[in-house]
């Protein structure tokens, strides 16, 4: 900015320089006329020049107020995303320990009825499972316990490994 304010004083210094005359001045008006036209475009263009620079200020002001406002914008529709996004959680998460109420329920009453039933335990052993359909040797082990588990009717899960019928 100082070096448009150097070029225009020197504009200036050189109108002035040229004006003043070397000779005497004559007493006529066409000098007087000419110092008062250069001196009202030399404040022409210091206002000209003021003007500009206020505005530019007035420009960045402006442009900073907005990229603000925008920045305050994008925050609150973040906070409003975030916000919507929790609430959404929170209901799906009521939902889930509604559910899981339900089948706690559910589970406890079936003990319940199992606990009150009248019918005898009867015990059944396990097929034993065909040869090609036995697990690989690191299974044996696991396959020879479940094999020997005794399984009462009475219960509510029951066991499978997926080896089809016997």
């Amino acid at each position: 900015m100082n070096a448009k304010r150097y070029t225009a004083a020197a504009a200036l210094a050189a109108s002035l320089a040229l004006t003043v005359p070397t000779a005497p001045a004559l007493a006529d008006g066409a000098a007087s006329t000419r110092n008062i036209i250069l001196g009202g475009a030399a404040a022409t263009l210091l206002i000209v020049n003021h003007n500009r620079k206020v505005h530019q200020v007035y420009a960045e002001k402006d442009r900073r107020q907005a990229q603000t406002a925008q920045e305050r914008d994008n925050a609150w529709a973040a906070y409003a995303s975030e916000k919507n996004a929790y609430d959404n959680l929170a209901a799906a998460n009521t939902e889930l320990q509604k559910e899981v109420a339900y089948q706690h329920k559910i589970i406890v009453q079936q003990r319940q009825e199992l606990a009150m039933s009248d019918r005898p335990l009867r015990t059944t052993q396990v097929a034993r499972v065909p040869q090609r359909y036995r697990a690989p040797a690191k299974h044996v082990a696991f396959v020879r316990h479940a094999k020997s588990r005794v399984v009462k009717s009475n219960d509510v899960a029951s066991v499978s490994y997926g080896w089809g019928q016997p």
